[in-house]
């Protein structure tokens, strides 16, 4: 079953009584009054909402059980769940929540990210059962990014990044999809060849025949850590309470990284709030008006009691790729 929720605005009850003498001599200006006080009451209904009580709107995708969650502010993932087994950060447990689109490098521009791109609100658009959002041009990035999601196959939701240089000028970018996770499984994925990356604070448990694992519990830690890696084969996995969530993208060689990045990437945080699954796509040069495309597939299984799970287990690892390969969405990516 694939569809899309529509969202339905809600605005506050705004009760308003006009009290003016009913004299004669007001009775035009009265009509011209209120006439006029009623055009603007549905203007401030849509409008100027106060930030304590306007809520962003969310849109909601289903493919098989999975169920997706979008909002319109940023155009941000807020929610990836299966059978109730939420496998994002969500907004309660964490202000930096969900996953979203970051330009590549971050020392473009540092910290935070661009409000425009990252945080205000896209323009929404419905087509069947695909979502698209766009954000506002961006005069300080110079950038202005499109986001499409739409469900395939069964429990998989194809996502469509494009990134457009609206400045005056060449602009070299990446794709960058920074996806917070809560502590407590197990990432893994498929190594690549050796290549001159950023040194990791954050070091895999183990890499066993061609894969790096990462344990990722709960416990604090004196500083935030940061692990950068090659990759290879297009996906990285997350498994968390007995379903894996897997990420697949176009893969790239080193020499198309963006500088100071990694294809992928994993970050945790002292606390133990969340960490972070990141994945990068092609450093481009991009001419005024030139975009660049980036496609990910995510996925939600249920692993089977078979299936043993701890770090390096051959039977996680074979269980995986047979669900990639089983997926046949490969062909869906694109990388431009």
């Amino acid at each position: 079953m694939k569809n899309i929720k529509t969202p339905l605005q809600q605005f506050p009850d705004n009760n308003y009584k006009l009290t003016h003498s009913q004299s004669t001599m007001y009775k035009l200006y009265l009509l011209c009054t209120i006439g006029f006080a009623l055009f603007n009451l549905a203007a401030v209904a849509q409008t100027d909402i106060p930030d304590k009580i306007k809520k962003p709107q969310t849109y909601e995708l289903k493919s098989g059980k999975a169920i997706m969650k979008i909002s319109a502010n940023g155009g941000r993932i807020v929610s990836f769940s299966l059978d109730d087994h939420e496998c994002l950060t969500t907004a309660s447990q964490h202000q930096n929540f969900g996953s979203t689109l970051w330009t590549a490098p971050q020392s473009d521009w540092g910290w935070p990210p661009y409000a425009v791109l990252d945080q205000d609100e896209y323009l929404v658009e419905q087509m069947g059962d695909k979502l698209k959002m766009k954000s506002n041009p961006d005069p300080k990035s110079g950038f202005q990014i499109e986001k499409s999601w739409q469900p395939i196959g069964d429990q998989s939701i194809r996502i469509e990044y494009t990134i457009r240089n609206i400045s005056e000028s060449e602009k070299a970018v990446g794709p960058w999809e920074v996806t917070r996770v809560p502590c407590g499984g197990i990432a893994f994925f498929p190594d690549g060849d050796n290549a001159k990356i950023p040194e990791s604070s954050l070091k895999p448990d183990m890499h066993k025949k061609g894969i790096n694992w990462i344990s990722i519990n709960k416990t604090p830690i004196p500083e935030h850590q940061k692990l950068f890696s090659t990759a290879s084969d297009g996906w990285l996995a997350y498994e968390l309470n007995g379903i894996l969530f897997i990420k697949q993208f176009p893969d790239i060689k080193p020499e198309h990284y963006s500088p100071q990045q990694a294809e992928v990437e994993i970050y945790t945080r002292n606390d133990k709030s969340y960490s972070e699954l990141e994945n990068h796509g092609a450093y481009r040069v991009l001419q005024p008006g030139e975009s660049t495309s980036y496609s990910v597939i995510w996925s939600l299984v249920p692993l089977p009691k078979k299936v043993k799970i701890n770090e390096g287990s051959r039977k996680l690892a074979s269980f995986t790729r047979k669900q990639i390969s089983q997926d046949n969405t490969s062909k869906l990516l694109v990388n431009q």
